[in-house]
């Protein structure tokens, strides 16, 4: 083990991450503690002292209908340990990528060529923590040009869409280390089985002293385990290209998520049959609720294509007419549609936060920010965003009660990322009550959450 290779890993792209200060794990002030760290558990490493912690919190976060999605928080110690060895293998876990598959770009390295159209998803909300959260949309961006680029030219009649189940929990660790394997030098070796010993022992408090054999981590800060999921679906990428070229389809897949560009809807089953066949010799299936077959047209309506088109190009969320023209398009939405399209029409809400609001008459003005106020996209929004609507909600003749609607939120919800966003927001704005009664409530949702308490 090269001690300088170790500590080059650890430069500003690492330590970028916590700067937001949403987890709540200590992190060294200065320049000289952070080495002190980082030399200390490469000492660990090269001894073979070094174990897995448990996680040190839980963020928890509502994926809908309380359904809860868990994001591990790492110690430090383990947080370094997973960057460095992803980081060593990255050359091996993000290559050789099958063409219009998006999910596998490098730790703070250059995206593929193509403008973003800055659209988030449910998809993107679980990197907001990661190494690099702005390129998780620019990334779905680039799925969705193509994707649409490809729609738009009028050569497919349907789109088939799919989602895995389940998939990071399924993710069989035996199989994607002898991938690895396979594909890495000789010398990469121990950093394969220090990946893989973390993998196996992080997750002890449910566990127990048993190795977990199933599953990555869908950890905070995110991107490890987005490379290495992504990397296990490579061979079921040019399995499934290679079927769907046979029917005349194209495939997209952006993490989990897949579409599949067809004309003739006659051979859907026999596509799903040899999908799922292959994707069950690796742990793996089909989510069959979320199965569904569009005609091009409806995607196209369900996904508000022609109003995000009104933002097209770099800059557009700064031209007046062009944001009223966005702003107009929204409006005219019934609460039917928005109900119907795509995230009820949140990726509408995402693109104007940022738009230059403040060229908009007073009246529509104030409409659209009520719209951003309401307690739907208050659930969803990291501190950043939350900053913006602060400074939005001033503008306003009558500003309504942005940290009333924070606290009443805080208190009936009990999911904690809020709490932990909405507490970054309150030390930026220097609101030292709010956020002292918003670290006594995820205090009180930790002792609910450990102790098993129904409130």
């Amino acid at each position: 083990m090269n001690k300088l290779d170790f500590m080059r890993c650890f430069n500003r792209d690492f330590w970028r991450a916590f700067a937001n200060g949403t987890f709540p794990i200590e992190i060294p002030k200065t320049p000289k503690e952070k080495r002190a760290l980082i030399e200390s558990v490469c000492e660990e490493v090269a001894s073979a002292k070094y174990a897995p912690g448990i996680p040190e919190a839980e963020l928890t976060i509502n994926k809908g209908h309380g359904v809860t999605r868990t994001l591990p928080i790492f110690g430090l110690r383990d947080c370094c340990v997973y960057y460095f060895c992803i980081k060593e293998l990255e050359g091996v876990l993000c290559g050789n990528c099958t063409p219009n598959t998006f999910g596998g770009w490098t730790l703070g390295g250059q995206l593929r060529v193509g403008e973003s159209d800055g659209i988030e998803s449910d998809t993107t909300a679980y990197g907001r923590y990661s190494f690099n959260p702005q390129a998780w949309t620019r990334v779905f961006g680039q799925f969705n040009t193509q994707l649409f680029a490809q729609l738009d030219q009028g050569h497919y009649g349907h789109v088939l869409q799919l989602d895995l189940s389940n998939f990071y929990d399924c993710v069989r660790l035996d199989v994607l280390e002898r991938w690895i394997r396979e594909h890495s030098p000789p010398e990469k070796g121990w950093v394969i089985a220090l990946l893989f010993y973390l993998l196996n022992h992080w997750n002890r408090r449910n566990t127990g002293l048993h190795p977990q054999v199933v599953g990555l981590p869908q950890d905070a800060l995110a991107d490890c385990s987005r490379i290495l999921s992504n990397f296990y679906l490579t061979k079921y990428d040019r399995f499934a290209s290679g079927v769907c070229a046979q029917a005349g389809a194209s495939y997209f897949r952006y993490a989990d998520d897949q579409m599949i560009l067809l004309n003739d809807t006659t051979k859907i089953d026999n596509i799903l049959l040899l999908l799922t066949r292959n994707l069950a010799r690796y742990g793996l299936r089909l989510n069959q609720k979320k199965v569904k077959l569009w005609e091009t047209s409806a995607l196209v309506r369900h996904r508000c294509r022609e109003i995000q088109a009104i933002f097209a190009n770099k800059g557009d969320n700064q031209n007046p007419g062009l944001v009223r023209k966005f702003v107009d398009a929204y409006l005219a939405l019934t609460p039917e549609e928005l109900a119907s399209s795509w995230n009820r029409g949140m990726p509408l809400l995402n693109r104007l936060l940022y738009a230059r609001l403040e060229s908009l008459p007073p009246v529509l003005f104030d409409d659209l920010v009520d719209r951003l106020m309401a307690d739907s996209f208050l659930l969803q929004a990291t501190a950043k965003k939350l900053k913006r609507l602060s400074e939005l909600n001033a503008r306003r003749t009558t500003p309504a009660d942005l940290k009333g609607r924070i606290r009443a939120i805080a208190n009936r919800s009990v999911h904690n990322a809020f709490h932990h966003e909405a507490a970054v927001f309150a030390r930026a704005v220097r609101d030292s009550t709010l956020r002292s009664e918003l670290l006594d409530r995820i205090a009180h949702i930790d002792h609910l959450m450990d102790s098993n308490i129904v409130e």
